[in-house]
Parts: C-alpha cells; sequence; structure tokens
C-alpha cells in the first residue's frame, strides 16, 4: 500500500496560482519519516511535550508576526528547522506530486480540477510499479479544508466513472480527510505544498530546488509535478520543460 498525503496553498483571494502538493509514501516507511520529524522537534522545541504542528508558512514568518511555539526559535533557527525538513524530504524514498494552476486562466474549481489531475498521476504511478514488481493498491489522505465535501464528492464519481483521462485501477477506498496537525506526514505535504506555491507565485526556488528530484518521474520525464497555464510554451520550469520535450 502506498499513501498519497495532499495539502494545498494559494486559496487566499489575492494568490496568482493554486497549489495541491504531497508526497507518496510505502505504507512501512511512514513510522521512519514521522520519526525523523519527532527527532526535529525534540531538538528545537526540547521543552515541549506535545506535538507541535509543523508548518513552512510559520517559519517562514518575519519576525513579529511569528506565532506561538515557532516565535520560541530566532530567524536563524527557523530557517535552519526548515531547511532540515526539506533535506529530510529529499533524503527520504517518497515520490513527490504537485499541480500548480495560474487561477486567471482556468475556470471552474481549481481544487477539484488539481485533485482529479494528481489522482489520475498517482494511479499510472501505482500501474507503472505493478508492471515493474508486485501489484500495489494506493489510498489518499487529504488535510482538512473547505473543500472536503466537494472533493469527496469527486472522489466517489471518479471511483464509479473514472477520470477525465480514463478509469483508476489502484485505489482501495476514497480519500481521508484529516487535520494536519494530527499527522507528521500531513505537516510534510504542507511543506511540500508551500515549496511548490513559492515557486510558482514568487520565483523563489530554494526549498523548491532542495526536492525536485523527488517529483515522480520515469525514464527522464517527469510525470509528478504538473503547471496549468496558458503560457507553457513559454515556461521553462521543470514541469513545462519536461511536457514540451514529449512533444
Amino acid at each position: 500500500m502506498h499513501i498519497l498525503y495532499l495539502d494545498e496553498s494559494g486559496t487566499h483571494g489575492e494568490a496568482r496560482h493554486f497549489v495541491l502538493a504531497g508526497l507518496s509514501i510505502f505504507e512501512r516507511e511512514t513510522y521512519f519519516l514521522a520519526r525523523e520529524l519527532e527527532q526535529l522537534q525534540a531538538d528545537y522545541f526540547p521543552g515541549r511535550q506535545q506535538p507541535v504542528n509543523l508548518r513552512a508558512s510559520s517559519l517562514r514568518a518575519p519576525d513579529g508576526r511569528v506565532e506561538t511555539p515557532f516565535d520560541e526559535l530566532t530567524s536563524t533557527r527557523r530557517v535552519e528547522l526548515l531547511i532540515r525538513i526539506y533535506s529530510a524530504i529529499a533524503a527520504s524514498r517518497v515520490r513527490l506530486f504537485g499541480i500548480a494552476i495560474e487561477k486567471a486562466q482556468f475556470t471552474g474549481s481549481h481544487y477539484e480540477r488539481g485533485f482529479e489531475d494528481i489522482v489520475s498521476r498517482f494511479d499510472q504511478m501505482l500501474s507503472r510499479m505493478g508492471r515493474e514488481s508486485e501489484p500495489q493498491r494506493g489510498l489518499i489522505v487529504v488535510a482538512e479544508s473547505s473543500y472536503r465535501e466537494n472533493i469527496a464528492s469527486l472522489a466517489r464519481q471518479i471511483a464509479q466513472h473514472g477520470h477525465r483521462w480514463g478509469d483508476t485501477h489502484n485505489l482501495a477506498d476514497i480519500p481521508y480527510f484529516a487535520p494536519a496537525g494530527s499527522t507528521r506526514l500531513l505537516q510534510l505535504a504542507d511543506f511540500v505544498s508551500n515549496a511548490v506555491y513559492r515557486r510558482y507565485e514568487y520565483g523563489d526556488t530554494r526549498s523548491f530546488d532542495t526536492i525536485m528530484p523527488r517529483f515522480d518521474q520515469d525514464a527522464g520525464r517527469i510525470h509528478g509535478l504538473v503547471h496549468l497555464t496558458a503560457e507553457s510554451r513559454n515556461c521553462y520550469c521543470p514541469a513545462c520543460f519536461s511536457r514540451s520535450r514529449r512533444a
């Protein structure tokens, strides 16, 4: 069983891009990656016994606008922790998925469009793994949000009738929804989503470049990262460049 954890970024009105992203991990490896985050909490918040909900935006917040408990750390320590979390993702065996949608160019629900796209790509990855070794099943865990009802309905439609690109073959059940603070893996999905969002919204590639090699790919082609923009022919981001090479 492979589990895909997803979270979103760019839902606020002034954001030019909507991003849905996260990580796929083999079920028996979730413990080890979660334990790495537990150790990071122990290193940076040694006096706290309760789990700290690690969030990329909280670590990036400027001095004076840092919420508890992240205000216990200096700006240098916050950046250091941010780098260590992205390094943990890069050093793991996860496969990343993400879609960045230029809002002005696409009507309808950006979340539903992004979710459908990622579900199809996750299913394709599982099919590819099945051809290479043994059959794999997939489960999706999504961070709680106001989109829950719509996504649950869309997921049932995909399970019964497939998505716009075809049928799904490897999903074990409809998605589960959980608060990000309840699982370290959803917290990591937040970091992935934040890195993709900053890459496309601000051109800030620092965290994105660290984890870029972990996006699902096969034979040199990137399958796990999508950039939906009207200017895809003139865009040289990794997702658009990979697609233009296939054209």
